[in-house]
């Protein structure tokens, strides 16, 4: 067998068939031969990921990878529930899925048996935690938290000095509502902060 038919795969990375055409003229006969040696699993038809090993057998990609992999690029953002709740907002939402804006797909997908909520949505390179803010103003019904509990929580951090007020006005500015922009306009009026 020549060296070109065989990859070297770094673990926990993940792989789009074509990808695998570096190594062979039939990248999907290799990835089923490397699928069948176990130094690939398949993620979803198409994506596969190369395990990780630890102590209690081999381990899957990251959802970054994997999501890295299936976009052919970095431009996209994961948020829900782990982003919403750990804001200290009062958010305590699970979900089944995992919620990922990016800038191609909608819709929901399955990867290695995990659920993907993709959503084509507006959002900065690098959220920074005032955006993430924002991002649980808008989408508070999923979250399972009232408006009014909301801006009461965002008033008490505020006054606390939590976030940045001039980039929480930009945020607000740029990817909110007009009323996402105006509960925040209060928030920083009856907290006396100045933007």
């Amino acid at each position: 067998m020549s060296l070109a038919a065989e990859p070297k795969l770094e673990p926990g990375r993940a792989y789009r068939t074509r990808a695998l055409r570096r190594w062979s003229a039939n990248p999907t006969r290799l990835a089923r031969r490397l699928v069948r040696e176990g130094r690939l699993h398949e993620a979803a038809h198409g994506l596969f990921y190369a395990p990780v090993e630890s102590r209690f057998g081999p381990a899957p990609a990251r959802d970054e990878e994997i999501l890295r992999a299936f976009f052919d690029d970095d431009r996209f953002v994961i948020t829900g529930p782990p982003r919403w709740n750990a804001l200290g907002l009062g958010s305590t939402a699970m979900f089944a899925a995992t919620l990922v804006y990016n800038t191609r797909r909608t819709g929901e997908f399955t990867f290695d048996g995990r659920r993907f909520l993709l959503r084509r949505v507006l959002f900065p390179e690098s959220p920074p935690p005032e955006w993430f803010v924002i991002d649980l103003l808008q989408h508070h019904e999923m979250a399972g938290i009232s408006i009014a509990e909301l801006e009461q929580q965002l008033t008490a951090t505020l006054r606390e000095g939590r976030w940045n007020a001039k980039r929480l006005r930009d945020m607000a500015n740029e990817y909110g509502t007009k009323a996402t922009l105006a509960m925040v306009e209060r928030c920083l009026a009856e907290a006396g902060v100045e933007g």
